[in-house]
């Protein structure tokens, strides 16, 4: 058993992709503190080191849409150009627009093509949304097929399973999609391909089929003209499973795997093959969700399924700052003159005891060595119902050693007295929310320093820019340049509000009315005498 603990906790063990070799846990003194030590490229099998050096590159195999003969045509970047003197082509810049290094894209058609970075970067930007995912245009749906093998619930009305159609886009590609993508994104077009095709009567289109044609004007008028393509993102193919991930032959996704699991190592016991589960813990399903930033960074974050757990409400509850004493502690600090800073801190679940007794069953992240042994999570992770509570705990208890006290209008914000070097007395604040922290003081730097000897800061910290969605900004005015004003904006944290409002409108076939105001001008309310309800 102490065996299998300590590869947990520093031993080495390896997983092997496809000629990739992920190191899981290492015992590398000098990088044990080191959360974002780099991947150890050379540990790699014979079958990498045929691979060119810039296996490593951010965009190797991405596939962004490109334009060739006019016409947007997904390519795949399989490399870098070489000089005569087989030199790479171009330098890099931490800015992907003022990279001056020149790919090789191969189209589906054979055909290969020479692009610069900054084009390759301008074509995945111009065409993804807000949160990085495609946006295409549709065109037709073009064909159809029906999986032969899907059973299906026979006692079930309405289903669309079993069922995919190929679609064609304004950029020329085709793709194929499930049935109930394209039916809640274009019924219209749906319904009326099914219905050229002698397809009303089969049970996947015959529940809504008909309605559909007979309100196809209001359909028209509120379904969305675009589609997203979840599969990729920022042109990068997102995998859905550890095994996918593991297949691709750039080491990005093992990177961000490996990052995970190390940082989660303390959270698990791995018990022997033969060794029973202690009585009171209760199974659960953990995933690896896999995303891309946005500048084409991979993350990986490993969650528990805290749906499958139902713990009394009492452990659960954990209560978080008010945007009301966010905005008083942020004139406090401009009527004292204080300075303000902001952090977040890294994997902040896995420092407090779960409060649930739960166990997993270890997946392919863990390594073949230790895949399909039981674990006991022994503290608390992300998905659990507990673990915010649990982790407020745990903060609550550190601050109240560093000599905060809660205050009582607001349980989340904790404060201690303090003077300044000319001796004027006022209090230092604290406010948190969830794993997100403002100090307000005036040397805020020390408090950072002194929470950094029992958190690892993600970032470390820094001025705010934003805080609970609202954009932070420090004002100074020139007659009094010495003094510090601060201003919150709900610019975004209200466009965002409405683009969800407009999401959840269209699914239900609707839409928010166009109005130049926000009421009429001959309305009166202090005269409205309507009903409430």
């Amino acid at each position: 058993m102490k065996e299998y603990n300590d590869k947990l906790n520093g031993k080495l063990s390896s997983l092997t992709t496809e000629g990739v070799v992920l190191h899981l846990y290492r015992e590398d003194e000098d990088n044990e503190d080191n959360e974002d030590a780099p991947f150890d490229h050379e540990a790699v099998s014979p079958e990498v080191e045929d691979i060119e050096v810039d296996v490593h590159d951010e965009l190797l195999l991405s596939e962004p849409m490109l334009k060739k003969d006019g016409v947007f045509v997904r390519a795949k970047i399989t490399g870098r150009k070489r000089d005569c003197d087989g030199n790479l082509v171009g330098r890099y810049n931490s800015n992907p627009l003022l990279n001056t290094r020149v790919y090789i894209a191969s189209f589906p058609d054979g055909h290969i093509a020479e692009y610069s970075e900054n084009i390759i970067a301008e074509s995945i930007y111009q065409g993804i949304n807000d949160d990085g995912l495609e946006e295409s245009l549709f065109d037709s749906i073009i064909g159809h097929e029906r999986d032969e093998t899907y059973q299906g619930n026979p006692d079930t009305k309405f289903i669309t399973k079993g069922w995919n159609t190929c679609n064609s886009w304004k950029d020329g590609s085709t793709s194929w999609h499930p049935l109930s993508d394209i039916k809640n994104s274009y019924p219209v077009q749906l319904a009326e391909y099914a219905e050229t095709n002698k397809l009303e009567k089969e049970p996947a289109f015959s529940w809504w089929l008909k309605p559909t044609l007979r309100h196809q004007r209001t359909f028209m008028k509120s379904t969305r003209k675009s589609y997203l393509k979840r599969s990729h993102k920022f042109g990068i193919r997102l995998p859905k499973t550890v095994e996918e991930a593991k297949q691709t032959k750039t080491t990005f996704w093992c990177d961000a795997i490996h990052k995970e699991m190390k940082n989660n190592r303390m959270a698990f016991k791995v018990l022997e093959e033969d060794e029973r589960v202690p009585i009171g813990y209760n199974g659960i399903k953990f995933h690896m969700i896999l995303e891309i930033k946005m500048d084409f960074t991979r993350k990986a974050r490993y969650v528990a399924r805290g749906h499958l757990t139902d713990p009394p409400s009492s452990i659960t509850y954990s209560s978080v700052i008010s945007r009301d004493s966010v905005r008083i502690a942020f004139l406090l600090a401009a009527l004292n003159d204080i300075d303000i800073l902001a952090c977040d801190v890294g994997n902040a679940y896995i420092n407090a005891t779960p409060r649930e007794k739960v166990y997993t069953t270890a997946g392919p992240e863990f390594g073949a060595e230790l895949q399909g042994r039981n674990i006991l999570i022994v503290h608390a992770l992300y998905g659990l119902k507990s673990c915010g509570a649990a982790w407020r705990s745990h903060l609550a208890n550190t601050l109240h050693h560093m000599g905060f006290t809660s205050c009582l209008a607001d349980p989340d914000v904790w404060f201690k007295s303090a003077m300044k070097a000319d001796g004027t007395e006022y209090y230092e604040y604290v406010l948190v929310y969830v794993e997100d922290l403002l100090v307000l003081s005036h040397q805020p730097d020390k408090i950072m320093k002194a929470l950094e000897d029992f958190y690892r800061l993600k970032d470390g910290f820094v001025k705010p820019d934003q805080y609970l969605g609202a954009q932070v900004k420090e004002w100074r005015f020139p007659e009094n340049s010495s003094k510090a004003l601060w201003a919150l904006s709900s610019y975004q944290y209200v466009k965002e509000a409405i683009r969800n409002v407009e999401e959840n409108l269209q699914s239900q076939i609707k839409a928010l009315p166009k109005v130049n105001q926000p009421l009429p001008t001959d309305y009166h309310p202090e005269l409205d005498i309507s009903s409430l309800e």
